[in-house]
């Protein structure tokens, strides 16, 4: 997708050379500043999404788990861990370090990442069934695109991009990758069931009927708005209810982005927006270490797929796992980090993909991940959940070595890349990002938001630079339980509870609320700067700042028409 630059006026021409050579070399450097990083830039550029799943940046650092890392200097650390690749992503781009999500969860991330849209805007059909209008939304794993609903790759397609997906999708037909009793019935009709223990390996009926359930998957999201479909992991991995199979490939998939990004020469000038959404690092956990090795990570067999057992498939773009362990060791880490230099090196194979297809230029490429965990933030209104990693990298439109210290949030991304695309959003499409796209081109380094809004189960919070305020609110029906001195299901034989987890998945409700003490509390407000970990409630001694957080709430929920959430919609 070069520009084309043509020039045929012979008057002007010879007026040119008449000019001498310093006239020519003059001009010749003006020509070259127009289609330096702001005029080259232009153009609409190709765009790969990479979506890890449940990773945290390392700011602030956490010596038990390794996230994401990017060189020094950077605000995410980069002593720990093995990445060059990722390091030169963001030393050839520019780092985003309060960047956040907007409901901390699998499902309701990758919903508004390709949307724009806060999650419980979501059509589909599940949700709205569990949460009707004129009741609470409460979004967590229970959001998916809805059919036919407007989306970021539909909009693309409309201005001429081909679209393609790899990868983890969990926002597509939830009730029936869930459900495995579902499958080849009249819901489901065409995916087979196949006995969990049963080995893909040496079980050829198992291996047959998941290489058929991975065209199935393909072939139903190919429905949403992507031309073009790779590997599928339609949940997560163990939602392929095979046990064997429950191990991560990142060769697989990283496999299916080298294979769309060689059929670009067909398309010539078409720009493409490819969705990948990896697996690493959501369990099971690839860190995990047994008398075996990394048996669900680096150490299990790659022939193991999410289309059953394979060795067909070459694998060499990348280095093999035994390598990559070698590298590891070699360098000096901690071999147990070695998960992240093996998604490293699939995002190198996919940089020298692009290198050879002279793609690089042109294209945006987006890292991030669908939330955090540090502190067991997953599913809960704390930075631990909602802080996110973030790097672009575009050559031709955004200055190498660049920082972003403000606030982004996930809905930013979509505004940006249709931006970039210059598509025009319909009238009814209720967009929630901004665009990114003048501090990509260094024309705005002031922030560009004062604040963020964030939801998930029953809680919902405004977040600035400095301060957070959280509510918890519950439905009437559920309050009035409270009030009766009711106590509520934990998990796993936990003592029970005087009020519900914030979402219904009692194993992250458990964990979250054993790790924050305030988890509770129906109103919190933290001192983002000097209480980073979010320890101290100080609710009752900034009472102007609350009232003005508050007041900032009501009005972003105000915009969800016939959704009650306490005392902000009455």
């Amino acid at each position: 997708m070069k520009k084309r630059f043509t020039y045929s006026n012979p008057v002007v021409f010879n007026s040119i050379l008449s000019l001498g050579l310093r006239g020519i070399f003059t001009i010749l450097i003006s020509w070259l500043c127009v289609f330096s990083v702001g005029g080259y830039a232009a153009e609409r550029p190709n765009v790969i999404l990479i979506l890890t799943d449940d990773q945290s940046p390392s700011n602030p650092p956490t010596p038990d788990y390794p996230h994401l890392v990017c060189p020094p200097g950077f605000g995410f650390g980069g002593d720990k861990v093995l990445s060059p690749h990722v390091n030169r992503l963001a030393s050839e781009g520019m780092v985003m370090t309060n960047a956040n999500v907007s409901c901390p969860v699998c499902s309701s991330s990758r919903y508004t990442t390709l949307t724009g849209r806060y999650a419980s805007r979501t059509s589909g059909e599940i949700f709205n069934r569990l949460f009707p209008p004129g009741s609470m939304a409460q979004p967590e794993n229970n959001v998916e695109l809805g059919r036919s609903e407007v989306n970021l790759p539909r909009l693309l397609q409309g201005a001429g991009y081909t679209t393609a997906w790899v990868g983890k999708s969990h926002i597509i037909e939830q009730h029936i990758l869930e459900k495995p009793a579902l499958w080849g019935t009249a819901a489901a009709a065409g995916l087979k069931g196949y006995p969990m223990v049963s080995d893909p390996k040496t079980d050829a009926r198992t291996n047959q009927a998941m290489r058929e359930n991975q065209q199935w998957w393909r072939a139903r999201i190919r429905k949403e708005g992507f031309d073009w479909v790779g590997a599928v992991y339609p949940g997560n991995l163990l939602e392929l209810f095979n046990k064997p199979s429950n191990v991560h490939n990142v060769e697989w998939t990283t496999r299916s982005v080298l294979d769309f990004l060689d059929t670009r020469a067909a398309d010539g000038d078409k720009p493409f927006f490819l969705y990948y959404g990896t697996t690493i690092p959501h369990g099971p956990d690839p860190w995990g270490k047994n008398k075996d090795g990394f048996t669900h990570g680096i150490d299990a067999d790659p022939g193991y797929t999410g289309e059953g057992y394979r060795t067909d498939l070459d694998y060499s773009f990348m280095p093999s796992r035994e390598l990559i362990k070698k590298e590891v060791a070699a360098g000096g880490y901690d071999v147990k980090h070695a998960w992240l230099t093996w998604f490293d090196h699939s995002v190198g194979a996919i940089l020298r993909k692009l290198d050879e297809r002279d793609l690089s230029r042109d294209t945006l490429v987006i890292l991030t991940s669908d939330h955090g965990t540090w502190r067991y933030g997953k599913t809960t209104m704390y930075d631990g959940g909602l802080r996110v990693p973030l790097v672009m990298r575009w050559p031709a439109g955004i200055r190498q070595g660049s920082t972003y210290p403000h606030l982004v949030l996930n809905t930013d991304y979509a505004a940006t890349i249709l931006d970039l695309a210059k598509v025009t959003v319909p009238a009814d499409y209720k967009l929630d990002g901004l665009s990114l796209v003048p501090v990509l081109r260094g024309e705005k380094s002031a922030p560009l938001r004062e604040e963020t809004f964030h939801e998930i189960g029953y809680a919902r919070a405004i977040k600035t630079p400095k301060w957070k305020y959280i509510a918890v609110r519950y439905p009437e029906d559920i309050q009035r339980r409270i009030d009766a001195g009711e106590k509520f299901p934990a998990f796993a034989g936990a003592p029970s509870n005087p009020f519900p987890y914030l979402v219904a998945n009692s194993h992250l409700g458990y964990h979250s609320s054993r790790h924050n003490p305030n988890y509770f509390q129906s109103d919190q407000l933290y001192d983002l700067e000097n209480d980073p970990r979010e320890k101290n409630n100080v609710i009752d001694r900034h009472p102007v700042v609350v009232v003005d957080l508050k007041q900032r709430l009501k009005k972003h929920l105000s915009t969800f028409a016939n959704r009650p959430f306490g005392e902000f919609t009455r």
